[in-house]
């Protein structure tokens, strides 16, 4: 798994954001370290370098989880290195991301994601798709919650 943070993720103690202070830094971390498309920029050169080290794999998926989500959004657009993408409680989903993803791609939402913006990213989709919301679920029910 990279290190995207470089060793300085955010600290678990802001969550839940429940707290102007914690809203604040969060939003700072996204802003900053975590900042979408900094980060998309480094993908490529990551599955390069395991193209190199694994030269028998032929096809790679990614998976975003959270913030992830978006990464696999944004790295899924034309010219992707990628052959699918699966998004899972994704975290700032723009319906103008979906326009250009040029892979099949899975989205399963929970409860807590803006439905409306699920809904217009599916609608935007032209790939093949498999997009759901799971609303008895909360975010992070794939992974750390």
């Amino acid at each position: 798994m990279p290190d995207f943070f470089y060793g300085k993720p955010l600290s678990p103690s802001v969550f839940p954001p429940d707290t102007d202070q914690k809203k604040k830094q969060l939003g700072d971390f996204f802003a900053g370290p975590a900042l979408p498309p900094a980060n998309a920029e480094k993908v490529p050169q990551i599955v390069r370098k395991l193209n190199e080290m694994y030269p028998g794999i032929q096809k790679w998926g990614s998976l975003g989880m959270c913030w992830g989500g978006k990464i696999v959004s944004l790295t899924s657009q034309s010219g992707t290195l990628f052959s699918a993408g699966a998004e899972v409680h994704p975290a700032m989903v723009d319906p103008n991301d979906a326009k250009g993803i040029a892979i099949p791609l899975c989205m399963l939402a929970s409860g807590d994601e803006d439905a409306k913006a699920i809904d217009a990213f599916d609608k935007a989709l032209t790939v093949p798709k498999h997009v759901e919301t799971f609303g008895d679920q909360i975010h992070g029910w794939m992974a750390a919650r």
